[in-house]
Protein backbone atom coordinates (compact mmCIF):
# COMPACT_ATOMS: atom_id res chain seq x y z
CA UNK A 1 0.00 0.00 0.00
CA UNK A 2 1.28 3.14 -0.81
CA UNK A 3 0.88 6.06 1.47
CA UNK A 4 1.18 9.79 0.20
CA UNK A 5 2.99 12.05 2.24
CA UNK A 6 5.94 15.09 1.56
CA UNK A 7 9.32 13.75 1.52
CA UNK A 8 12.01 15.85 1.00
CA UNK A 9 12.46 16.47 -2.70
CA UNK A 10 9.02 18.35 -2.67
CA UNK A 11 8.65 21.84 -4.78
CA UNK A 12 6.67 24.60 -4.03
CA UNK A 13 5.09 26.56 -6.46
CA UNK A 14 3.35 29.86 -6.19
CA UNK A 15 1.13 31.28 -9.08
CA UNK A 16 -0.56 34.86 -8.55
CA UNK A 17 -4.08 34.13 -8.71
CA UNK A 18 -6.17 37.23 -6.77
CA UNK A 19 -7.62 34.42 -4.38
CA UNK A 20 -4.24 33.14 -3.08
CA UNK A 21 -3.48 31.57 0.14
CA UNK A 22 -0.80 29.95 1.40
CA UNK A 23 0.30 27.71 4.54
CA UNK A 24 2.00 28.99 7.41
CA UNK A 25 5.07 27.48 6.00
CA UNK A 26 5.81 26.49 2.47
CA UNK A 27 8.81 23.64 2.99
CA UNK A 28 11.05 22.63 0.13
CA UNK A 29 12.59 24.14 -3.21
CA UNK A 30 10.31 27.66 -3.59
CA UNK A 31 9.54 28.92 -6.85
CA UNK A 32 7.07 31.89 -7.77
CA UNK A 33 5.57 32.60 -10.89
CA UNK A 34 5.13 35.79 -12.22
CA UNK A 35 2.67 37.61 -10.27
CA UNK A 36 3.17 34.62 -7.93
CA UNK A 37 6.83 35.95 -7.45
CA UNK A 38 5.90 39.37 -6.29
CA UNK A 39 3.08 37.83 -3.90
CA UNK A 40 5.58 36.31 -1.80
CA UNK A 41 8.03 39.47 -1.46
CA UNK A 42 4.80 41.18 -0.40
CA UNK A 43 4.54 38.42 2.15
CA UNK A 44 8.11 38.57 3.29
CA UNK A 45 8.78 34.42 1.96
CA UNK A 46 11.81 33.83 0.63
CA UNK A 47 12.13 32.26 -2.69
CA UNK A 48 14.68 30.17 -4.58
CA UNK A 49 13.28 31.01 -8.51
CA UNK A 50 11.31 33.10 -10.43
CA UNK A 51 9.68 32.00 -13.37
CA UNK A 52 7.61 33.77 -16.31
CA UNK A 53 7.19 35.73 -19.76
CA UNK A 54 6.39 38.51 -16.37
CA UNK A 55 3.45 40.26 -18.40
CA UNK A 56 1.58 40.76 -15.12
CA UNK A 57 3.75 42.69 -13.44
CA UNK A 58 5.04 46.10 -13.43
CA UNK A 59 8.55 47.17 -14.46
CA UNK A 60 9.19 48.33 -11.29
CA UNK A 61 7.89 44.77 -10.21
CA UNK A 62 10.25 43.00 -12.52
CA UNK A 63 13.07 44.55 -10.96
CA UNK A 64 11.70 44.11 -7.84
CA UNK A 65 11.53 40.10 -8.55
CA UNK A 66 15.30 40.17 -10.06
CA UNK A 67 16.52 41.40 -6.95
CA UNK A 68 14.88 39.44 -4.54
CA UNK A 69 15.10 35.72 -6.50
CA UNK A 70 18.06 33.62 -6.28
CA UNK A 71 17.50 32.86 -9.84
CA UNK A 72 14.90 34.39 -12.76
CA UNK A 73 14.09 32.44 -15.64
CA UNK A 74 12.32 34.77 -17.86
CA UNK A 75 10.21 33.02 -21.04
CA UNK A 76 8.54 34.41 -24.15
CA UNK A 77 5.10 35.55 -24.35
CA UNK A 78 4.87 33.02 -27.46
CA UNK A 79 5.93 29.96 -25.68
CA UNK A 80 3.28 27.98 -26.12
CA UNK A 81 2.99 26.88 -22.35
CA UNK A 82 1.52 28.42 -19.00
CA UNK A 83 3.89 30.09 -17.24
CA UNK A 84 2.56 27.15 -14.61
CA UNK A 85 3.26 24.36 -16.54
CA UNK A 86 6.82 25.97 -17.67
CA UNK A 87 7.69 26.28 -13.60
CA UNK A 88 6.24 22.88 -13.18
CA UNK A 89 8.43 21.53 -15.81
CA UNK A 90 11.88 23.52 -14.13
CA UNK A 91 11.31 21.97 -11.18
CA UNK A 92 11.18 18.72 -12.40
CA UNK A 93 14.11 19.20 -14.26
CA UNK A 94 15.61 19.48 -10.83
CA UNK A 95 14.59 16.49 -9.67
CA UNK A 96 11.84 17.43 -7.90
CA UNK A 97 9.15 14.29 -7.73
CA UNK A 98 6.23 16.08 -5.42
CA UNK A 99 5.22 19.42 -6.40
CA UNK A 100 2.80 21.65 -4.66
CA UNK A 101 0.72 24.43 -6.39
CA UNK A 102 -0.79 27.45 -4.70
CA UNK A 103 -2.61 30.22 -6.70
CA UNK A 104 -4.16 28.40 -9.25
CA UNK A 105 -7.68 28.41 -8.35
CA UNK A 106 -9.84 30.94 -7.95
CA UNK A 107 -9.39 33.25 -10.98
CA UNK A 108 -9.50 32.40 -14.74
CA UNK A 109 -11.49 29.12 -15.44
CA UNK A 110 -9.21 27.84 -18.30
CA UNK A 111 -6.22 28.19 -16.21
CA UNK A 112 -8.03 25.97 -13.99
CA UNK A 113 -8.55 23.35 -16.44
CA UNK A 114 -5.34 23.57 -17.99
CA UNK A 115 -3.87 22.97 -14.43
CA UNK A 116 -6.24 19.69 -14.02
CA UNK A 117 -4.38 18.33 -17.33
CA UNK A 118 -0.66 19.51 -15.87
CA UNK A 119 -1.67 16.99 -12.91
CA UNK A 120 -2.86 14.31 -15.67
CA UNK A 121 0.47 14.86 -17.52
CA UNK A 122 2.87 14.49 -14.70
CA UNK A 123 1.11 11.29 -13.54
CA UNK A 124 1.73 9.77 -16.29
CA UNK A 125 5.36 10.50 -15.43
CA UNK A 126 5.08 8.87 -11.71
CA UNK A 127 5.48 13.03 -10.51
CA UNK A 128 3.08 13.28 -8.03
CA UNK A 129 1.61 17.58 -8.27
CA UNK A 130 -0.75 18.45 -6.13
CA UNK A 131 -2.98 21.64 -6.18
CA UNK A 132 -3.88 23.58 -2.84
CA UNK A 133 -5.73 25.71 -2.05
CA UNK A 134 -7.74 27.30 1.26
CA UNK A 135 -10.20 24.60 1.02
CA UNK A 136 -9.28 22.04 -1.51
CA UNK A 137 -6.23 19.49 -2.77
CA UNK A 138 -6.25 17.93 -5.70
CA UNK A 139 -4.08 15.65 -7.19
CA UNK A 140 -4.26 12.34 -9.98
CA UNK A 141 -3.27 9.24 -9.04
CA UNK A 142 -2.83 6.20 -11.28
CA UNK A 143 -4.00 2.49 -10.81
CA UNK A 144 -2.55 1.01 -7.33
CA UNK A 145 -3.32 0.67 -3.89
CA UNK A 146 -3.51 3.92 -1.38
CA UNK A 147 -4.05 4.99 1.90
CA UNK A 148 -4.77 8.64 1.38
CA UNK A 149 -4.51 10.98 4.48
CA UNK A 150 -7.54 13.51 4.66
CA UNK A 151 -5.34 16.11 6.67
CA UNK A 152 -8.75 17.29 8.09
CA UNK A 153 -10.77 17.79 5.06
CA UNK A 154 -14.42 16.30 5.31
CA UNK A 155 -15.25 15.38 2.25
CA UNK A 156 -13.30 13.32 -0.98
CA UNK A 157 -14.40 13.12 -4.57
CA UNK A 158 -13.02 10.65 -6.93
CA UNK A 159 -13.31 11.63 -11.01
CA UNK A 160 -12.36 9.21 -13.79
CA UNK A 161 -10.13 10.54 -16.35
CA UNK A 162 -8.93 9.11 -19.78
CA UNK A 163 -11.31 6.48 -20.20
CA UNK A 164 -12.70 4.36 -17.41
CA UNK A 165 -11.45 3.53 -14.11
CA UNK A 166 -11.55 -0.53 -13.38
CA UNK A 167 -12.77 -2.60 -10.34
CA UNK A 168 -12.20 1.15 -7.99
CA UNK A 169 -12.58 0.37 -4.35
CA UNK A 170 -12.75 2.54 -1.37
CA UNK A 171 -12.86 2.27 2.07
CA UNK A 172 -12.78 4.15 5.49
CA UNK A 173 -15.14 6.12 3.70
CA UNK A 174 -19.28 6.68 4.37
CA UNK A 175 -19.97 5.55 1.13
CA UNK A 176 -17.83 2.42 0.78
CA UNK A 177 -17.49 1.07 -2.58
CA UNK A 178 -16.12 -2.61 -4.19
CA UNK A 179 -15.39 -3.55 -7.80
CA UNK A 180 -17.16 -1.01 -9.31
CA UNK A 181 -16.07 0.59 -13.04
CA UNK A 182 -16.21 4.80 -12.84
CA UNK A 183 -17.00 6.10 -15.96
CA UNK A 184 -15.88 9.62 -17.46
CA UNK A 185 -19.41 11.11 -16.80
CA UNK A 186 -20.06 9.12 -13.88
CA UNK A 187 -20.69 11.33 -10.71
CA UNK A 188 -21.17 8.68 -8.11
CA UNK A 189 -18.09 9.21 -6.20
CA UNK A 190 -18.77 12.85 -5.69
CA UNK A 191 -18.67 13.92 -1.90
CA UNK A 192 -18.02 10.56 0.16
CA UNK A 193 -16.93 11.42 3.87
CA UNK A 194 -13.93 9.79 5.64
CA UNK A 195 -14.15 7.99 8.93
CA UNK A 196 -11.20 8.24 10.02
CA UNK A 197 -7.75 10.09 9.02
CA UNK A 198 -7.10 8.30 5.88
CA UNK A 199 -9.37 6.53 3.16
CA UNK A 200 -8.43 3.53 1.15
CA UNK A 201 -8.67 3.55 -2.53
CA UNK A 202 -7.48 0.90 -4.43
CA UNK A 203 -8.20 -0.03 -8.61
CA UNK A 204 -6.78 -2.44 -10.96
CA UNK A 205 -6.72 0.38 -14.62
CA UNK A 206 -7.22 4.04 -15.31
CA UNK A 207 -6.16 7.26 -13.50
CA UNK A 208 -8.32 9.35 -10.96
CA UNK A 209 -8.64 12.64 -9.94
CA UNK A 210 -8.53 13.38 -6.62
CA UNK A 211 -10.73 16.40 -4.58
CA UNK A 212 -10.71 16.72 -1.31
CA UNK A 213 -12.22 19.55 0.64
CA UNK A 214 -12.73 20.87 4.06
CA UNK A 215 -16.08 22.60 3.25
Amino acid sequence: MLRLRVNDVKATIVCGSPQLWLPDELAGYVVGVDRGAVKLIERGIDFDVAVGDFDSVSAAERRWIEEKAGFVLGLSADKGITDCEAAVEYVVGEGHRQIYLYGTTGGRFDHQFATIGLLFKYAKRDIRVYVVDKKNKFFVIESGVYELEMENNKYVSFFALEGTVKNLALGNVKYPLRGYDLAVDDSLCVSNEPLGASVDVSFDEGYLLVVQSSD
